[in-house]
């Protein structure tokens, strides 16, 4: 019987966000828990149906899942390593070991790229030879010694909708490993690009768009250089710009069977093509200032128009409380809008009074007030509810690209009050997070189809959701943790020279 331990640890880190991971307080799942609680179409449900054989038993260790955006403090670090480290010890003799990794965590110092320092520990554990294999999101970010030491199956997909398949796939590396039909080595090509996410999108609804997408036509690239004899994986990715580390960026990674010149040939090759685009990857998608993209989106004819509140986007670790679209709306007399705002203060000051009675009070800036102010509003208590609902999809962090009832899950974002500010601009403040998917509307008794304008706070994660029923989608240069004015940020172990932040820089792979 051959024994497969199973290690989940997931955190796209922003460092340059206030809520930090300072006590351990992460959602953890231990031994069975593991397995059990995993949805069946993510990366963990995926590695079960892809190492899924009568010889093969999956050992569980743990799952852990740091809850705040931010900053991952050491000594958090510190206790969940241990946790990942005494689990393993106590499950040996093990055969090979399963990672589902995010790929952007960023720890305080010395631990500068986390994901390196565990695997490192876990290879002084047990060996340098035991195979390992591991799942990585899109906007990983990996250093040399790190691809080296176990294979990465990073996801290919922005918006991402392919993390089963990079399960299935893991898993059945991982067993012709086990079986000694494949040696696999891995190369990386750091490629010297940061963000922006926007331009990132390696596919769309519509066909046409699609073909205009430079990291589409890359990835077509990269599926026709994967198919080269020899090759067991190519990947194309994205980095995360917001997790302060010396390998911030975009990057390739080949892996081939024992072939390590034909690993670095191909990832040189999609490198070199990767750093040609990034003029294109940085313009595909205008964006627009605040009150440029609003009044466009009311000179719109057609609708409904979504305004991407690019510099807020709680799925980049930021707090979602900024008002500054809100503002911008009102200022302007926009008329049959929808968006929402993190403020736990108006939901409990609407619990308090109830649906039909009127509040008047500042909104927003709860969180974080270095890049925006609270706005004073009036407005009426529309609904209430408790912030459960059902995410349908398609989605971002879903599986395929049309409605899929196994890909169904549930989302709770703490209670939530809708207000009417104005004239028809219906507000949905959430107590602990905002949604970015159209079911977070839909299941707040708002009707997408009546209204003009949709703000969504996000970077790329909405397009799986609502490109497909909107008449177009504006992104703005808003404010915040996320901003994609990267110089602007205070960087202390981003590689320099890097582009966009300095525009006129040379690259060779």
């Amino acid at each position: 019987m051959k024994r497969i331990a199973v290690v989940g640890f997931s955190h796209e880190t922003n460092t340059f966000a206030l809520e930090q991971n300072d006590q351990p307080d992460a959602q953890v799942s231990l031994g069975a828990e593991v397995l059990e609680r995993a949805h069946p179409k993510s990366y963990i449900g995926g590695f079960g149906e892809g190492s899924r054989r009568p010889d093969v038993q999956l050992v569980p260790i743990a799952d852990v899942n740091p809850v705040h955006g931010g900053l991952i403090h050491r000594d958090v670090f510190e206790h969940y390593e241990r946790l990942i480290l005494d689990g393993l010890r106590a499950a040996r003799p093990l055969d090979g070991v399963f990672f589902a990794l995010h790929g952007a965590m960023a720890v305080e110092a010395p631990y500068t790229d986390a994901e390196a320092c565990l695997i490192r520990a876990v290879r002084d554990l047990l060996g340098e030879t035991l195979p390992i294999v591991a799942t990585y999101d899109f906007h990983a970010i990996y250093t040399d010694w790190e691809v080296s030491a176990l294979v990465p199956v990073p996801l290919n997909t922005n918006p991402h909708i392919d993390a089963w398949e990079r399960g299935v796939e893991a898993g059945e590396i991982l067993l012709r490993m086990l079986d000694g039909e494949i040696r696999p080595v891995s190369r990386r090509v750091y490629v010297p690009i940061i963000g922006p996410n926007i331009g990132q999108s390696t596919w769309s609804h519509d066909a046409a768009e699609e073909q205009r997408l430079p990291m589409a036509r890359l990835d077509q690239l990269r599926a026709e250089l994967e198919r080269t004899p020899g090759v067991i994986n190519l990947t194309l990715q994205g980095g995360y710009g917001y997790a302060d580390t010396p390998d911030t960026g975009m990057c390739v990674i080949a892996t081939t069977d024992s072939d390590p010149g034909l690993a670095a040939r191909l990832s040189a090759e999609l490198a070199r093509a990767l750093w040609e685009s990034r003029h294109e990857i940085r313009t595909v998608r205008p964006i627009l200032s605040l009150d440029e993209g609003v009044r466009a989106a009311m000179a719109r004819p057609d609708g409904p128009i979504v305004l991407v509140d690019l510099g807020d986007d709680p799925y980049s670790a930021c707090p979602a409380d900024s008002p500054v679209v809100l503002e911008s709306l009102l200022r302007h007399g926009a008329q049959d809008c929808a968006l929402t705002i993190r403020d736990p203060e108006v939901v409990r000051a609407a619990l308090a009074v109830g649906v039909g009675a009127t509040l008047n009070m500042e909104v927003g800036a709860r969180f974080d007030r270095r890049f925006y102010k609270p706005l004073a509003v009036s407005g009426r208590v529309k609904s209430l509810d408790d912030g459960a609902y059902t995410i349908m999809g398609p989605s971002h962090g879903g599986w395929g690209r049309d409605v899929n009832r196994a890909s169904f899950r549930t989302a709770h974002v703490g209670p939530r009050a809708v207000l009417r500010i104005g004239e028809g601009v219906d507000v949905i403040f959430s107590q602990d997070v905002t949604g970015i998917e159209r079911d977070f509307f839909k299941s707040a008794g708002i009707s997408l189809e009546s209204k003009q304008i949709i703000v969504v706070k996000s970077n790329q994660a909405h397009r799986a959701s609502f490109a497909p029923v909107v008449a177009g989608i504006i992104d703005l240069d808003t404010p915040g943790a996320c901003t994609v004015n990267y110089a602007s940020l205070p960087y202390q172990y981003l590689r320099r020279p890097i582009y966009p932040v300095d525009l006129e820089m040379t690259w060779e792979p």
